[in-house]
């Protein structure tokens, strides 16, 4: 059998480990490529062949050894045309893919198509509701609370007030995990979070307790961090400052729960395709592994 591969949209810690692992339980009887780029990768067809000597060390790095792209082309009619095309030249029986929600419209469309899938829940924002956890959630949380922690001891240091802005896209979930593991003072991940009068006066209220190392941890897309702080500055005149902590939630190495979710994935995927049965979306559900058609989810 031939097995493509490919990871799609944003990189998330894991997916290397999952390529690992995946390569290493079917090299032996299979024949696996990578498209690189993700569905540009299968537009461009683009490949690349993976055996277990061309992934033996990149379990442990963030990123995506076979890279990743955001794909507009593919949302076409003759951008799926061109994907469809290379599939069959290049003699696939099934698609391996990761990603998020994106990622996971564009494998519902292949599957449409009478392309065989398996598709991999890897994202940092967690946003996709058919599964509890989504491969590369918990590395990024390490990290943003890794940065939190080590940003607070200097505004501590200087009597400041700390704004941290983390990823997450519409999801709240890495905000909420980061200030309930960094005691954060306030939590903003909706809009009607973000009156500046009532934040003012819980800041007041925390400052009067002779509260130290006070922080607000924001969800992205919501407001200008920037912004916030200076009008809380005007308003306490106590210095605040922000950070975006960014893209280090992306590249970081993935965490001890991600690299094990990545080989029970990995292993799930393999089982799966050995019993024959595809068009399945891998998930988590109460620390169990599950998977779902894709088409129903």
């Amino acid at each position: 059998m031939k097995i493509g591969i490919l990871t799609s949209g944003g990189d998330a810690p894991g997916m290397n480990a999952f390529i690992s692992k995946f390569v290493s339980l079917m090299e032996e009887k299979n024949e696996i490529v990578a498209f690189k780029h993700g569905y540009q990768g299968l537009i461009d067809g683009t490949v690349l062949n993976l055996t277990k000597e061309v992934v033996s060390n990149i379990a442990h790095l963030g990123g995506s050894f076979i890279r990743n792209s955001r794909c507009l082309e593919f949302k076409t009619k003759k951008g799926l045309k061109k994907g469809l095309t290379n599939l069959k030249l290049n003699g696939i029986d099934v698609l391996v893919v990761l990603g998020g929600d994106g990622t996971l419209k564009g494998a519902k469309e292949l599957v449409k198509n009478n392309v065989k899938v398996i598709y991999i829940p890897t994202t940092i924002d967690n946003d996709l509701v058919y599964t509890e956890q989504t491969l590369g959630f918990d590395s990024a949380v390490n990290a943003a609370v890794d940065a939190i922690d080590k940003i607070k001891q200097t505004m501590i240091s200087s009597g400041r007030i700390f704004i941290a802005e983390t990823m997450g896209r519409h999801s709240p979930d890495i905000a909420t995990n980061c200030a309930l593991a960094t005691d954060a003072n306030i939590v903003l991940t909706k809009p009607e979070h973000c009156n500046v009068k009532e934040i003012v006066l819980k800041l007041k209220e925390e400052i009067s307790k002779g509260q130290e190392g006070i922080s607000i941890v924001v969800k992205e897309n919501l407001v200008d961090v920037f912004d916030l702080a200076k009008n809380i500055q005007n308003q306490i005149d106590v210095e605040a400052r922000a950070c975006k902590i960014g893209y280090v939630q992306r590249g970081t190495s993935p965490s001890v729960i991600d690299r094990i979710l990545a080989r029970n994935f990995a292993s799930q995927t393999a089982q799966l395709i050995e019993k024959k049965k595809f068009n399945k979306a891998l998930g988590v559900i109460k620390n169990k592994i599950i998977s779902k058609n894709i088409l129903e989810i």
